[in-house]
């Protein structure tokens, strides 16, 4: 399960429910192939996404790519059935709150590797803090399981809980940042996170404020973060060297 984490630099999002977009992102380069299971996925598609996740895992691992689901918090135990096959690499668990929040899917990673031939412990997870208790718990959280190898920066969710407005939320940010890189470099795990600015984040950003974002966060101490769109993977690894 050890893994150089410095070859992690650019974690693409692909929805889980379009197969078509696996051929346009492999020529990429992204490091690591993320299909989700979350945002960029409609309710309605939830059900055939799942049921299409094992052959679109296979098919990336034969091409060499590491394969991670982002699984969504409240099906998050349906998702982790879906996904837990030969050739996955890990999943990325949103918003966990508690420690048994991710000693839970820790068991549950466990029966379905026993279950279906995969080595045990193999199967990561990476921790998307994105709560007031996910941030408040850190340190706590990257100790929930040896298999937790990534911890990283989410603040949508955090946002609408403190009621920040809209820009002044990046006052915040900062420091999220800062908290997350601390608990993640004492527990030896990857910190993943871009430094975002007002108007270009996610899917708004250019390639010039994604290289500016990845540069700013590498000199914080963080060494990857999570791409939107496809055309983010070449300047984050410009920025991630």
């Amino acid at each position: 399960m050890t893994a150089n984490k410095n070859s992690r630099r650019s974690w693409l999002i692909v929805p889980a429910d379009q197969a078509d977009a696996l051929t346009s992102v492999q020529p990429q380069g992204a490091d690591v192939i993320v299909l989700d299971l979350e945002y960029s996925v409609p309710p309605k598609n939830k059900e055939s996404a799942r049921a299409g996740l094992s052959a679109q895992i296979a098919q990336l691992a034969a091409a060499s790519a590491q394969v991670f689901v982002r699984v969504d918090r409240v099906t998050r135990w349906a998702d982790v059935r879906a996904a837990i096959s030969r050739g996955l690499t890990g999943i990325v668990l949103p918003s966990p709150e508690e420690p048994a929040d991710v000693v839970e899917i820790d068991a549950l990673i466990t029966e379905l590797e026993k279950a279906r031939g995969v080595e045990v412990g193999s199967t990561e997870i990476v921790l998307m803090l994105e709560s007031a208790k996910s941030f408040w718990n850190a340190d706590t959280l990257g100790r929930a399981s040896s298999r937790i190898t990534a911890m990283g920066v989410g603040r949508i969710d955090l946002s609408m809980m403190l009621g920040a407005v809209p820009q002044n939320e990046f006052r915040l940010y900062r420091f999220l940042m800062t908290r997350t890189l601390v608990a993640a470099r004492m527990l030896g795990k990857q910190p993943l996170g871009a430094f975002w600015r007002p108007g270009s984040r996610g899917g708004l950003a250019s390639v010039a404020d994604t290289l500016r974002a990845a540069r700013e966060a590498r000199l914080l101490g963080f060494s990857g973060c999570v791409c939107a769109v496809a055309e983010q993977v070449a300047p984050v690894h410009a920025g991630f060297v």
